[in-house]
């Protein structure tokens, strides 16, 4: 197959570039600027083995020159994960390079395979099953709330005619096996602060929980979909691991390493900004808009579509498994615990 790839340079794009390069098929990549590199699951730099095409999803079109020939699908990584950027950075980027991804699938005539996010249900708790995002519903916010309205357009494009998939990662985390992971950002910022004593203690639900999942199973999701596409047409899939994994227990495995100050949860009620020293309160500034809100909550994802089409089950995230992603980021620098 040809597959048109954006976001190739991200974490998802890059481990989905190398498996699609080590299945035989042919990738072309969207690649904003010179000097870029496509990270497969094992780090390597895979961009030599692809054709690579500027541009930016944020233009119609995006901005192509002249368009590619022949593709068979189109999958659309390419997103700001940033949950400060203005409005107009995720309208312009999730949501309308979203719109200029569903122009050209139509174009082409080629499926179109989304990729979204999990947390397109907001704040809403318990079991969260596979069905349409509300766009209209309470988000944490403006990226949860861009993807949701993204989901909406590939939606409508579909009920128009467009073939098209929608996979839903939640928060990635390293390798299953070793915990290897090719881009250390996203949640792993957040994760470096609950050993340290700039986080202190946070307001947060006793049965506050991460969905996290190793990008192992992400990637092959998404290489089941791509590879048996017409049995997901019209699917909206969690790539989900088989349970929340508990902050309490991810503070107690941070504070057997040397060298951590392990953060601590209070009830929320009893949290004041103003009882934090100086230096605390500076961090509880930056990040408490961003991220306490998930300290509140403990969302399940149903993983029923990849479990039922593929026969690919939500992976189990235990202590173990846990330990060696902490290990992988100890061995690459980014943790100075042990």
């Amino acid at each position: 197959m040809h597959i048109f790839l954006t976001g190739a340079t991200g974490l998802v794009g890059g481990a989905l570039a190398g498996a699609l390069l080590d299945a035989g098929h042919r990738v072309t990549a969207l690649v904003r600027g010179e000097g870029r590199d496509v990270l497969d699951m094992d780090a390597r730099d895979r961009i030599g083995e692809i054709d690579v095409l500027q541009g930016d999803v944020a233009l119609p079109g995006f901005g192509l020159a002249g368009p590619p020939q022949d593709i068979d699908l189109l999958v659309h990584c390419a997103a700001t994960v940033d949950f400060a950027a203005a409005d107009a950075v995720h309208q312009a980027v999730n949501v309308g390079g979203t719109a200029h991804a569903i122009a050209l699938a139509q174009a082409w005539n080629c499926p179109l395979l989304h990729v979204s996010t999990a947390y397109v249900c907001g704040r809403a708790g318990g079991l969260i099953a596979e069905t349409a995002a509300n766009p209209a519903a309470d988000f944490t916010n403006g990226y949860e709330a861009s993807k949701a309205r993204a989901e909406a357009l590939v939606d409508a494009a579909r009920a128009h005619g467009l073939a098209a998939a929608i996979a839903r990662p939640a928060i990635i985390v390293g390798r299953l096996s070793d915990g290897a992971i090719a881009r250390i950002d996203g949640f792993h910022h957040l994760f470096r602060l609950f050993g340290s004593p700039l986080l202190g203690a946070v307001p947060a639900a006793s049965d506050a929980a991460f969905a996290i999942v190793p990008i192992c199973h992400v990637t092959a999701g998404l290489m089941a979909i791509v590879q048996g596409f017409a049995a997901f047409d019209g699917q909206r899939v969690h790539l989900v691991g088989a349970a929340p994994f508990a902050m309490t227990d991810m503070l107690a495995i941070v504070g057997d390493y040397p060298g951590t100050v392990p953060a601590t949860i209070m009830p929320p009620p009893d949290y004041h900004a103003s009882e934090r020293d100086r230096r605390v309160a500076m961090v509880h500034r930056r990040i408490g808009p961003q991220f306490f809100d998930y300290f509140q909550r403990s969302p399940r994802f149903s993983g029923e579509a990849l479990a039922r089409l593929a026969d690919i089950p939500p992976p189990v995230i235990d202590e173990p498994a846990f330990r060696r992603m902490i290990d992988h980021c100890i061995r690459a620098g980014f943790l100075d615990w042990g």
